[in-house]
């Protein structure tokens, strides 16, 4: 365990169309940086890579193969070419189930919400 752990390193996926193309400039790396060395870490490797989900697939799907510790951040808007979420969901997300009692909770909220 102690050698498996000693050979992970930390990587950061930084995703963004307009911090690519110089629209927005990006605060992820320095930040991440940052709190890794505070806490006496270092960031093994970066990507930026643009908002296209086969690329993100691949590079998740990549990242998530070596063991390491990886962070991302960035393109996770709300809009249509945000493809962030969608892209690494199907590597990390659990099959979907529905919880009884939860579904009834929300059910009863949305039906006292729209009494009101």
């Amino acid at each position: 365990m102690a050698a498996e752990s000693a050979s992970r390193r930390i990587g950061l996926i930084i995703v963004g169309d307009e911090i690519l193309s110089g629209r927005r400039q990006d605060k992820h790396f320095s930040k991440i940086v940052e709190l890794l060395g505070a806490r006496g870490m270092q960031l093994g490797w970066a990507e930026f890579l643009p908002d296209d989900r086969d690329t993100l697939v691949a590079a998740y799907r990549r990242s998530f193969a070596t063991g390491d510790v990886v962070f991302s951040c960035g393109g996770i808007g709300g809009t249509p070419d945000d493809h962030h979420r969608p892209a690494a969901a199907p590597d990390l997300e659990p099959p979907r189930a529905t919880h009884p009692a939860a579904t009834d909770a929300m059910r009863f909220q949305y039906r006292r919400r729209a009494r009101q």
